[in-house]
């Protein structure tokens, strides 16, 4: 192919008549091009670059080249290079029209000053100035476009430059400040006086010159601006010039992104002096442009669409900036109070993202102020206790150690203000909005304005926490007043709608939520006063809140909400519980009575009122086993009373099954303050009806087989209308419930139990129940077989991800998809897949009741080493465990894989006694490990396969590939997560949890030295009790360092860990030298280790240390199957690297071999090694090697003639 043939191609790929075939077809050609002789492909993009062709030809000549001289400068010669930067000059001078075409002009340029080096751009500079002076605004624009591309380049973009070279392009860059800065304030300056008059002369053409040049030379100013010394850009006139630009409509926001670069920089080595100069000089024009943004006739325009959003939003978050990190910069206090009322005027703004943009600021003040009054609090606290013991011991005391006295940027006034703007916004915004709910216009998605908004009710909740902090007092009156205000509007006959009553409600409780978290710190035990303070504001509110009477269930929900923010109080005020507890009951059984038996399950398809209602009595149900979880002391004299009202209600039907666990657990909660004796006799008490009932030979039957649990769980029938449903409901609601309470039990009594005690009050029950639990998920594992699939085949989604799950996965997919709401499916389902609908008869209803059946089990197992240690010991429920809790694990779903290691094997490995790995550990690890390398290497083999014909966007085909994928990635990174575990936990360092903490740094940084010294880690543990398992889990990990993803650079991590413990093992030694080495090379071609390539770079000279001084290792075969290694290379790399013992230098050494015997200036062409095969793994599929073919050392010339040489080989 001639070059006017490609020429051809690519302008006709371009044109807006072409189909779809000639686009990819100039796809194709352009991407040979940039990979194909570099020769051939620069005289190529020569032609493209001549006047006569059109724009988009130039443009991808321009990309082209850009290319050849950024990634592939090496191959050039000398010569050539003296070629491409007079080229690159030439083209600068041509002074295209299009914009899109003098940039490029620009970036080629400054590519090519790049990787020159320092003395072309001292050489280049003058001529750059002197032109922009002599020829007019196109080429001043393109000088300002070079000087900001090089300084991109230089300061940004400069990995590939080596050390050295990188240095003296700084310095030299550095050195031309004294030409660059003034000569951008210059052109700023007389390019807008010269527009004006342009304009004024009523040439327009010139005058959109002129505004191009200052464009040009803002956006460069903004590059220097995130480098250059203050100082500098403020000598410059820079900080000046763009403090006048702001009063301009056409230039304030590129102005205020140069003013937001410098507010967000640290001092560093500058004088202090100059920089808080710098600082208020820009804080001055910041506070002048914000008064004039908020005068009244600019006011209506700041919001959605407005004249001026734009720009308020860009000053707003710049003024953030300054104010967050140099608000003492601002010396004068009629400024700063300015900068403070502008600052609240934009937080008070009804647009939510302009008042948004300055919340972090306030924020972030307050959180200053909060942490120096507590560290003011504590200086006093710890000097009274000096004084205390110096005052006992007749020891004189210093003069010097007065407290320490806060200090605080922020004037009362303003922090009461703070507090006051919160309120009010927590109000006006409301709840957090739902599916239903609209939303604004500037939001693309429900998602995303959702996501938003929780956000900003956050940080305003910051802001009541914080300014509490400081200002304790002012805070709790202030919260007493809001829910006096919002329990009067909440009672009968205030005239109060509805939803302004929910609205003052909810901000009542978010607001005095906040404050409590704030008053009642971690120091308040150890001041007494403030202590009692708290208590006697707190306790009125309490009663205030205790005495509503409401039957909205949304109501009922914030009351309780603002119950269990009472909760540290009982520990002060023991008297109150009593009283506190029966009015909790009162308001759950008579605020929204039951009109049905308690016992009874949920309708099938639960009304949204029902649901609500019964949220509502749930919540309330949970305020006291917050409380007694808080505080168990409190309460404990109060059991016998607890247990006989939850009986009661409970025999009576007046409260259901959830509440009644809620309330159990409360109890269980209570008594763990005390003794083991009375803890012992309560768990027996909460659990033997649960243990009477799977105790029975008939209820055991139903577990034998997955068949008899399908039928008395899961079993379908029609619905009557037409449809099909979940049958087994009533007992599916039973033993969800009963599992949920085994659960709780164990999770609840951790803290009850002195360490290493032999009695636990849980262990008969968990002897008893765990092995059931295994059985139930054992069967619903069984469920996801092809024979599980069939016999649910007419509710078949519910073993598929719910509609919302689904929703959730696709979100980041293609834009507006995730704001969709989930559709009703054939059966009526919809997205509500939560707790409402578990005892339901739905698709929906049965999926989530499958979830957190599995997920109880899950749990509960993964907390047994912790919560009951001496249960382990027992070889029947470890049997059990290595029997059910893995079973089908084959047809599970990949998040369904990804719980069971998160919940089971993760806390095992971390939390199992030594003696425990035995039985435990090592058969879980038997079954889950060589599935998962079979599972991963599959899956992954298939998502890097080249891609068939691609689906359409909208299709439901690739949506689902985009939900696979995402599972997949999750599933990876958990494995990885899991043999992290394994590489850090270690044997025989003392408790788990300590070897853990401690194996890490030193797991870390294993290398060929050794082991850490502190007990040899699980996976090579593992490696000697089960060599299969522990080699299967290795094999994996080298595998997954070439997948593209994330948890690659973790894998690799792992096999660093290999390389110390090598020696060791005369298997995984050579392992190590052949596999581990081949994938650390490999992964050094894949974009997922671009950033890690420093760390993959030390794995490959620890293993190439540690063995290329062994004539018999496999590294020598390895090395010498790279392209272009020789012999003779081979040798003089292993004399150097052996012959230096800096750890630096070995790593500097091994990254030249590597590039050199790629035969190409980067190492992404090890994508194209095909390293010698020894152990039989699943390798990544890379894309085959373009045949570019070699050129001779003296290379070729830029002509016509070079580009057959690409084609035709």
């Amino acid at each position: 192919m001639d070059t006017h043939s490609i020429v051809q191609t690519l302008l006709t790929s371009q044109q807006l008549a072409a189909t779809q075939q000639q686009r990819l077809a100039g796809l194709q050609l352009h991407e040979q091009l940039k990979a194909g002789e570099v020769h051939a492909s620069a005289a190529v993009a020569t032609e493209l670059l001549k006047l006569h062709q059109p724009a988009e030809l130039q443009v991808l000549g321009y990309t082209l080249l850009q290319h050849l001289v950024g990634n592939r400068w090496d191959e050039f010669s000398p010569e050539e290079h003296s070629q491409l930067a007079t080229l690159a000059y030439s083209m600068l001078q041509q002074g295209a029209a299009s914009w899109a075409i003098r940039s490029k002009a620009s970036l080629l340029l400054a590519l090519v000053i790049k990787r020159t080096g320092p003395e072309l751009w001292e050489a280049a500079l003058p001529q750059l100035l002197q032109a922009a002076q002599s020829e007019g605004p196109p080429m001043q624009e393109q000088v300002c476009m070079v000087m900001r591309y090089v300084a991109d380049e230089i300061a940004m973009y400069s990995d590939d430059i080596a050390g050295d070279q990188k240095r003296l392009l700084l310095a030299a860059l550095t050195k031309s400040l004294s030409d660059v800065l003034p000569f951008l304030e210059r052109m700023l300056e007389l390019n807008f006086a010269a527009a004006g008059a342009a304009v004024q002369a009523g040439n327009r053409e010139l005058a959109q010159q002129h505004v191009a040049v200052i464009q040009a030379a803002l956006a460069a100013a903004n590059t220097y601006a995130e480098w250059v010394p203050v100082g500098r850009l403020l000598d410059a006139g820079l900080i000046n010039a763009c403090g006048f630009m702001l009063n301009t409509t056409e230039f304030r926001d590129a102005a205020c992104d140069v003013m937001r670069q410098v507010a967000g920089r640290k001092q560093g080595d500058e004088s202090p002096e100059v920089f808080r100069a710098v600082l208020e000089q820009i804080a001055e024009a910041l506070i002048n442009a914000a008064a004039a943004l908020l005068s009244p006739a600019a006011q209506a325009e700041l919001g959605y669409e407005g004249q001026h959003e734009a720009f308020a939003l860009t000053l707003c978050e710049t003024m953030a900036t300054l104010g967050s990190q140099h608000l003492a910069a601002i010396s004068k206090p009629d400024r700063k109070l300015a900068f403070l009322q502008h600052m609240l005027s934009f937080a008070q703004h009804p647009y939510l993202l302009l008042a948004d943009k300055a919340l972090p600021m306030w924020v972030k003040l307050l959180q200053d102020a909060a942490q120096s009054v507590s560290h003011a609090a504590g200086s006093s606290s710890s000097a009274a206790a000096a004084a205390s013991a110096a005052a006992a011991g007749g020891a004189g005391g210093s003069a010097g150690s007065s407290p320490r006295q806060p200090t605080v940027q922020l004037p009362p006034e303003c922090i009461e203000a703070l507090m006051t703007m919160a309120a009010e916004q927590l109000q006006k915004r409301g709840h957090v909005p739902q599916e239903d709910d609209e939303f604004p216009p500037y939001f693309d998605t429900f998602a995303d304005f959702k996501e938003m908004f929780v956000q900003y009710r956050a940080r305003l909740s910051s802001i009541v926490r914080h300014a509490a902090a400081v200002l304790p007092e002012q805070a709790l009156a202030a919260a007493q007043r809001r829910l006096d205000a919002a329990v009067a509007a909440c009672s009968p006959g205030s005239g109060t709608k509805l939803e302004d009553a929910r609205g003052l409600l909810e901000s009542a409780v978010h607001f005095s939520e906040s404050t409590f978290k704030a008053v009642w710190d971690g120091s308040i035990q150890e001041q007494p006063a403030k202590l009692q303070a708290v208590v006697a504001a707190m306790e009125p509110m309490l009663q205030r809140l205790l005495s509503l009477q409401v039957s909205d269930p949304m109501l009922m929900q914030h009351q309780a909400r603002g119950l269990e923010s009472y909760q540290k109080i009982f520990g002060v005020r023991k008297d109150l519980a009593a009283p506190a507890v029966g009015r909790v009951f009162d308001i759950l059984v008579n605020n929204l009575p039951l009109s049905e038996p308690g016992q009874q399950p949920p309708p099938g398809k639960p009304p949204p009122a029902w649901r609500e209602g019964m949220h509502a009595r749930q919540f309330t149900a949970m305020v006291l086993l917050q409380w007694t979880k808080a505080c168990p002391e409190a309460f404990l004299p109060h059991l016998e009373a607890l247990a006989t009202q939850v009986r009661e209600l409970w025999d009576a039907g007046r409260i259901r099954a959830g509440e009644k666990n809620a309330l159990q657990e409360a109890i269980v909660g209570a008594v763990t303050a005390g003794p083991p004796e009375l803890q012992a006799q309560v768990v027996e008490w909460v659990l033997a009806p649960v243990r009477a009932e799977w105790s029975l030979p008939a209820w055991q039957a139903h577990l034998a087989s997955p068949e008899a649990f399908i039928r008395q769980y899961t079993p379908v029938s029609p619905d009557g209308a037409g449809g099909w449903q979940a049958g087994g409901q009533a007992t599916r609601w039973i033993l969800y419930h009963h599992a949920h309470l085994v659960e709780r039990c164990i999770r609840t009594m951790k803290a009850s139990v002195p360490a290493g005690s032999l009695q636990h009050p849980l262990m008969q029950h968990a002897e008893w129940a765990v092995p059931q639990m295994l059985r139930i998920v054992a069967c619903i594992h069984a469920l996801y077989t092809p024979a599980g699939r069939q016999a649910l085949a007419p509710i078949g989604s519910a073993l598929e991800m719910a509609p919302q799950e689904r929703a959730l996965y696709l979100r980041r997919g293609p834009v507006g998809k995730a704001a969709a709401k989930p559709p009703e499916d054939g059966s009526g389902e919809t997205g509500d897949d939560g707790y409402a609908s578990v005892g339901g008869t739905t698709a929906a209803s049965l999926r989530a009741w499958l979830r957190h059946m599995r997920e109880f089990t899950y749990q509960t197992v993964g907390l047994l080493p912790t919560h009951c240690p001496p249960v382990m010991d027992s070889p029947a429920l470890a049997a059990a465990y290595a029997q059910s809790g893995f079973a089908y694990i084959d047809t599970l779903e990949h998040q369904h894989v990804r719980i069971i290691m998160r919940h089971m094997i993760i806390p095992h490995i971390k939390n199992c006694a030594d003696r425990h790995l035995q039985p435990w550990l090592v058969p879980g690890l038997a079954q889950l490990v060589p599935h998962m390398h079979s599972r991963l290497t599959n899956a992954w083999d298939s998502l890097q396969a080249p891609a068939g014909p691609s689906s359409t966007e909208d299709s439901a085909s690739a949506n689902d590939e985009i939900v696979r994928e995402r599972l997949l990635r999750e599933l990876t990174q958990e494995y990885a997560l899991v043999l992290k575990e394994l590489a850090t936990r270690t044997v025989g360092g003392g408790s788990p949890v300590a070897a853990a903490a401690a194996a890490a740094p030193a797991a870390a940084g294993a290398a060929a030295a050794g082991g850490s010294g502190g007990g040899k880690s699980v996976l090579e543990w593992l490696l000697e009790t089960d060599p299969t398992t522990g080699f299967q889990a290795v094999t994996t990990a080298v595998a997954g360092m070439c997948w593209r993803d994330d948890a690659a650079f973790r894998f690799a991590q792992l096999a660093k860990t290999l390389v110390g413990v090598a020696p060791r093992d005369q298997r995984l030694y050579a392992y190590v030298g052949s596999e581990v080495l081949k994938a650390a090379i490999s992964s050094l071609a894949t974009e997922t280790m671009a950033t890690h390539q420093a760390d993959i770079m030390a794995l490959i000279r620890d293993i190439l240390v540690q063995q290329l001084g062994d004539p018999g290792s496999a590294v020598h075969g390895v090395l010498a199957s790279l392209p272009k290694m020789t012999p003779e290379a081979l040798q003089r790399f292993g004399q150097q690297l052996l012959g230096t013992g800096s750890e630096k230098t070995q790593r500097d050494i091994t990254k030249k071999m590597l590039v050199a015997a790629c035969g190409k200036s980067s190492l992404a062409a090890l994508a194209d090694w095909k390293p010698p095969a020894v152990t039989p793994l699943a390798e990544p599929k890379h894309r085959a090697p373009k045949q570019g073919g070699g050129h001779d050392e003296h290379g070729e010339a830029f002509s016509a003639a070079a580009v057959h040489s690409l084609f035709d080989r």
